[in-house]
């Protein structure tokens, strides 16, 4: 991505995805069942469906996975065993057949969502645009791997369509590799770090390709995760946590968790389950990453506990600094919304330029109608101007969601801002005229991102 990975857990991890306990996955109260041998299996605390968000060629078809995620951090794939339901199955319909299970086809144009159910419990709903639009182009996350030998990296290929749609397209696509000694891939954008050296992956998609991603291999790397900050955000009686996260080492780190303690007793042991946690499926070297969490504290003065990798999991050179413990007083004012773009990018082919910009609430309260802008064209940061070249309204934003923003732009009628201008800078900016009072005012704009504009 021209400016930042989709913070987005397709992505991915070098980015966060959402977690449990009201992030992504339902919480249920559910009792444990009796195994085999007598012993209590853990409960079950809700199922997630990937890919999160599909777009499928009228008559295609994609493959749905549903992973249950036990009381004890488990999971497993729950796939053959929940009972698949499309809300409209005119527009798509999921199977439950025998070795079809989680397949979803695309039978008529427009939008619908599809989930997964079992026992009473129902994941959060995939969303699903079938369209019958031209690929424009695909985009790997991480735009870029490191990783050590014998590790494996999940990637994910989104999907730009001519109409303004995008969705994960990982499960879809041909992954290739230049040089498979280095690093294989799996179906559905899992890599093998094979050997050292370097290399180049892809994705292929009816036609379209991605551009290449390089991939480096080393034999002894080690990350190092470390906390940087923790910014809370307090109400009457909740509290916002963005946490900011760094792997300040040489080698990536992969599937580890964020945990959050709420006043325990004393300081978590290793191996300990947080009150509230996120996954992390990818760190690269110096990546900088974000997590939120929200949760409800009664007034007064609490002692977090933010801790990185608490099962071990990940093979650290410094494995004594990813604890940080703030303390936090709660029942103050309630906190604002902040406006961010995670990401800020274009697709484009002879007829269309698609920008695609994903706006964050990180803030702990929701806003109301703002505008994003985009300017087509600058040298230098033209977001004092006021006002770009194109703008959308967004009706709305609760807090820790993302809106998808689509600026589709036709070449046989582009904007006077490209005359003169083969590649131009673009900027975009989100509550352009400050209409919404913010925590931070100064993390609106992104930009510029390179655009090869095509020659009509």
């Amino acid at each position: 991505m021209a400016v930042s990975i989709r913070a987005g857990l397709a992505i991915l991890l070098g980015m966060l995805v959402v977690g449990c306990n009201g992030n992504g996955l339902h919480p249920v109260d559910d009792t444990g069942d009796i195994d085999d041998t007598g012993e209590e299996t853990p409960d079950l605390l809700g199922i997630l469906v990937t890919p999160e968000r599909v777009a499928i060629p009228l008559g295609g078809e994609v493959q749905l996975t549903a992973t249950g995620l036990l009381e004890d951090r488990s999971s497993l794939d729950v796939t053959a065993v929940v009972v698949w339901g499309s809300l409209n199955p005119s527009i798509a319909q999921v199977s439950d057949g025998l070795d079809e299970e989680g397949i979803i086809r695309g039978l008529a144009a427009g939008k619908t969502e599809v989930y997964a159910e079992t026992q009473g419990i129902r994941s959060v709903s995939v969303k699903v645009t079938v369209t019958a639009a031209t690929l424009l182009g695909l985009t790997i996350h991480p735009a870029e791997v490191t990783a050590e030998q014998g590790q494996s990296v999940q990637l994910q290929a989104e999907a730009a369509f001519s109409d303004g749609s995008r969705a994960d397209a990982s499960a879809q696509v041909l992954w290739g590799t230049g040089n498979p000694s280095v690093a294989t891939m799996e179906s559905g954008g899992k890599l093998n770090a094979v050997a050292a050296g370097t290399t180049n992956i892809h994705a292929e998609w009816n036609g379209t390709e991605s551009a290449l991603v390089p991939v480096t291999v080393l034999q002894s790397a080690q990350p190092d995760l470390r906390v940087l900050s923790v910014l809370a955000e307090t109400g009457p009686t909740d509290v916002t946590l963005t946490i900011t996260l760094v792997n300040g080492g040489t080698g990536s780190a992969s599937d580890f968790w964020v945990d959050v303690f709420v006043d325990p007793p004393s300081a978590p042991e290793p191996g300990a389950l947080g009150d509230y946690y996120q996954p992390v499926f990818y760190a690269g070297p110096g990546e900088e990453l974000e997590a939120a969490v929200n949760f409800e504290v009664s007034e007064g003065d609490h002692t977090i506990y933010v801790v990185l990798d608490t099962d071990d999991e990940v093979e650290e050179s410094n494995e004594s600094n990813t604890t940080y413990s703030p303390v936090v007083t709660v029942g103050g004012r309630i906190g604002d919304p902040n406006l961010t773009i995670n990401s800020f990018d274009y697709y484009a082919d002879e007829d269309t330029i698609l920008y695609a910009i994903d706006v964050y609430n990180g803030g702990s309260k929701d806003v109301d109608d703002f505008y994003v802008d985009l300017w087509v064209h600058a040298e230098d940061d033209p977001t004092a101007s006021g006002i770009g070249d194109e703008f959308l309204l967004v009706d709305g934003l609760e807090a820790g969601a993302t809106e998808y923003v689509d600026f589709l732009i036709d070449v046989v009628d582009l904007p006077e801002a490209y005359e003169g201008c083969e590649y131009c800078w673009s900027w975009a900016m989100v509550d352009t005229n400050a209409y919404v009072e913010e925590t931070d005012e100064d993390d609106n704009v992104a930009g510029p991102i390179e655009v090869e504009v095509p020659q009509p």
